[in-house]
């Protein structure tokens, strides 16, 4: 029987991003493997995904730059597939691109390799970045192809030569949603909302969507902002409990913690998802998501954000790191009419229904594993 392995940092990530894709390959007739870092506590579980579904745990640092812990990883990884000897093997985030590309090269395993966006190690040039730059060469020229998100990406990996271009697969709808799960809801409601939703890291915008609250606030003080989102601590620019404990005060911008399932808000009428992005993203999950259950959309002229906004038809786009742009696209929407604000969020459902459908993005991945059984 054929047999799929995926490989990823962290499980919950895996089934996340990846669940109908597995799901896809399971109903086919497949047996599927996981590979995760081990210590995922967020994880959501794997019963869902149906008997006989291997999850194997590398009990390493997601995290560490040091080469005795990559070595760990490889030689873990190594010996997984060794003895799973599966089909084809789909990689995603560091340590998997690099190591589980080298490892199918040496075990004759194909595989695809997903840059999900450049991040952290390809916008600092710190020493520990530019060895990290270097293994991905070596570990994407191990890999048969390699899947990117946004057209920047395209881009930024062809210029610095990190693989042969022809290796290179654009997924224009990024990882795409599942529109029957995340479905359209109607978001009329006297009540507003801007809902902040990602990592709580700088780069996310975290620090421009608490000041532009404050400042819209003064104006608008029946507005609400709330904000999503799991603590990266160990992320270098990360923000800290107490910075977001100190933002609450009072109870203007709340903090929501973690959820796992975001349908319980998306189901909510009168939100705004607002994601003021600077981070190296691949396409941001969080906006597509909100396209489908038709949230009107705010967010910056960047890659990997951009992509979900036709500007003033479902949402708004402003500048990055502009706290002033931001707030005045905030009030934009606080004063539009009822009809207005209707029509952005058919338009974000609409958006969502031509770009980013996530059976196109099965397709691709079916088309890849066909090819290699059949050609």
């Amino acid at each position: 029987m054929k047999k799929i392995l995926f490989c990823n940092n962290l499980l919950g990530g895996l089934l996340l991003f990846r669940k109908n894709v597995i799901d896809h390959f399971i109903s086919k007739g497949y047996e599927v493997a996981l590979v995760a870092i081990k210590g995922d506590a967020a994880s959501p579980s794997v019963e869902t995904l149906g008997n006989g579904v291997k999850v194997y745990s590398i009990d390493v640092s997601r995290t560490s730059t040091n080469p005795f812990n990559d070595l760990r990883f490889f030689l873990h990884l190594f010996n997984i597939l060794r003895a799973e000897k599966p089909s084809y093997v789909f990689n995603y985030t560091i340590k998997p691109n690099i190591y589980g590309a080298m490892a199918c090269k040496l075990l004759g395993i194909p595989c695809t390799d997903m840059m999900a966006g450049l991040g952290y190690t390809f916008t600092n040039n710190s020493f520990s970045s530019k060895i990290a730059r270097a293994l991905y060469k070596v570990g994407l020229s191990c890999a048969q192809h390699l899947f990117l998100l946004n057209e920047e990406n395209v881009k930024e990996v062809s210029r610095l030569r990190l693989c042969n271009e022809k290796k290179i697969i654009w997924l224009k709808g990024g990882e795409g949603v599942d529109l029957n799960h995340y479905r359209y809801f109607d978001n009329s409601s006297e009540r507003i909302c801007f809902l902040f939703i990602g990592r709580l890291i700088e780069e996310k915008g975290y620090r421009e969507f608490v000041q532009a609250a404050k400042n819209v606030l003064e104006r608008h003080p029946h507005v609400e902002f709330h904000i999503v989102g799991e603590y990266d601590l160990s992320y270098p620019k990360a923000i800290s409990k107490e910075e977001v404990k100190n933002d609450t005060i009072g109870g203007s911008i709340k903090y929501l913690g973690v959820y796992k399932d975001m349908m319980q808000l998306y189901s909510q009428p009168g939100y705004v998802v607002c994601i003021p992005s600077y981070y190296s993203e691949g396409l941001n999950r969080s906006l597509m998501e909100g396209c489908a259950v038709g949230k009107p959309i705010i967010t910056t002229n960047h890659p990997g954000c951009r992509e979900m906004v036709v500007d003033g038809e479902n949402g708004f786009v402003v500048e990055t790191q502009d706290v002033e742009s931001l707030a005045r696209a905030m009030e934009k929407y606080i004063l539009l009419s009822e009809e207005d604000k209707r029509k952005m969020s058919l338009k974000s459902r609409s958006l969502a229904e031509h770009k980013f459908d996530v059976k196109d993005v099965i397709a691709q991945y079916e088309s890849l594993v066909h090819a290699e059984f059949y050609e």
